[in-house]
């Protein structure tokens, strides 16, 4: 009897550390925007200049969703770092205050090539946005990958990088 206990134990445990990497690790299922243009928008940067999503019609980005009170923004900010060298990265600074974000970049650092400031989180609505961090690629004006959650070099390989 007590080895039926242990065997349902050991097999309950390992239901949940499996359970518990999909929940954490989720969500990579096609998004509903893949495919559809960036949303119209009108907004500033972070430095208070004006941008739209026509900033977007003729260029190849990671647009990331980010904000200087997400945990798991600042985990996966050394990789977008890398991927940097490689690819123009547009933030989106997702419901936050506009000097707690130039603070947080100044100490982490900013590869950003632009930050648009979206206090109110009406362009992440747009995007479909669930909460920070998500990440999508546009080529040329289109959304044509998209995850939630942290990027990291498997989702990067995974999701982006054949889209390139």
């Amino acid at each position: 009897m007590q080895l039926i206990k242990i065997s349902s134990l050991i097999l309950l445990s390992i239901f949940f550390v499996f359970l518990g990497g999909i929940i954490l690790d989720g969500n990579e299922s096609e998004s509903v925007i893949s495919g559809k243009p960036f949303p119209v928008f009108q907004q500033k940067t972070l430095d208070g200049k004006d941008i739209s999503n026509k900033y977007f019609s003729d260029k190849t980005v990671l647009v990331n969703i980010w904000a200087s009170w997400c945990i798991t923004c600042l985990v996966e900010h050394p990789f977008l770092e890398s991927l940097a060298e490689d690819i123009n990265i547009v933030g989106v600074n997702y419901k936050d205050d506009p000097k707690n974000a130039s603070d947080w970049l100044t100490k982490h650092g900013n590869f950003f090539t632009v930050n648009i400031h979206d206090p109110q989180g009406n362009l992440a609505i747009d995007l479909g946005v669930t909460g920070a961090p998500e990440s999508f690629l546009v080529v040329n004006g289109k959304i044509v990958s998209h995850i939630i959650g942290e990027m990291n070099q498997r989702k990067w390989e995974q999701h982006f990088a054949p889209n390139l």
